[in-house]
């Protein structure tokens, strides 16, 4: 097995363990990698700052696996106007050029360097990706509650276009994993081959301990303006590093078309 199988296999073993354990995991293998990516983003952030007059951002968004040739030089201009943002003191940034390999195992690393320094930095709030990125990702608690930014009614107003993950599954994933990791078992399993991902609305009524991550944008015209996720199914959700929640949770209610 090669260094990079051997990576993928233990990046897969992680699924499940919360944010921390992947962190704790990429820290420990990749952690020069991070300071020169880091090294690199703040000198780069140095010089567009300059450029731009040293404006801090109104949004930082990033849209994973977009596919778009178009870009969203239309939603920024549209979401500025939405929220009356003051482009002479603050910049809207929405990323639709990064991409990540399905799910949570066998990602491109330079890709989830550049996440991982965003969110070291504070400085994602919107995360969009295709269902299966972002749900691989809610299982890592990468996600604020949905419900600290949007009101009980508007919950509800959306109705199945709220993707809700349980949370109680989650605890008992990390668990199981920790106790694997703890008694030596977790790298010394034969990888079993992953079920094909199939999207699926999961319903709350069925779950012990609900928690709405994301909201589903299936057919969403703003996002089929600039040609984002064609023949996709994406959902949106707040990063859980965010100091900007209100302005993400706008964001988001901007591509929905609600005021």
């Amino acid at each position: 097995m090669n260094i990079n199988e051997e990576k993928r296999n233990q990046w897969q073993a992680l699924k499940g363990m919360g944010f921390k354990a992947h962190w704790d995991y990429f820290w420990d293998y990749y952690k020069i990698h991070v300071i020169v990516v880091v090294f690199g983003v703040v000198m780069l952030g140095m010089l567009i700052h300059d450029i731009a007059d040293n404006k801090p951002y109104a949004l930082n968004a990033i849209f994973v696996n977009a596919n778009s040739l178009v870009g969203a030089d239309s939603l920024v201009e549209g979401f500025t106007e939405y929220e009356n943002i003051n482009t002479e003191e603050t910049a809207v940034f929405i990323d639709t050029n990064t991409t990540l390999s399905s799910g949570t195992g066998g990602m491109d690393v330079s890709a989830m360097e550049k996440i991982y320094a965003m969110i070291a930095a504070k400085e994602l709030d919107t995360f969009l990706a295709d269902a299966e990125t972002f749900e691989g990702y809610a299982h890592n608690e990468m996600y604020l509650d949905l419900r600290d930014y949007f009101t009980a009614d508007e919950l509800s107003a959306l109705g199945d276009k709220v993707f809700y993950v349980d949370h109680a599954e989650i605890v008992r994933e990390q668990e199981e994993k920790q106790q694997k990791l703890e008694s030596g078992e977790l790298y010394s399993e034969e990888e079993t081959e992953s079920t094909p991902y199939t999207f699926e609305r999961k319903d709350p009524s069925q779950m012990e301990d609900p928690v709405p991550y994301g909201i589903i944008l299936e057919n969403n015209e703003l996002l089929n303006q600039c040609e984002c996720y064609p023949g996709t199914i994406p959902i949106a959700g707040i990063s859980a590093s965010t100091e900007r929640g209100e302005t993400s949770a706008d964001f988001i209610r901007y591509l929905l078309g609600n005021k």
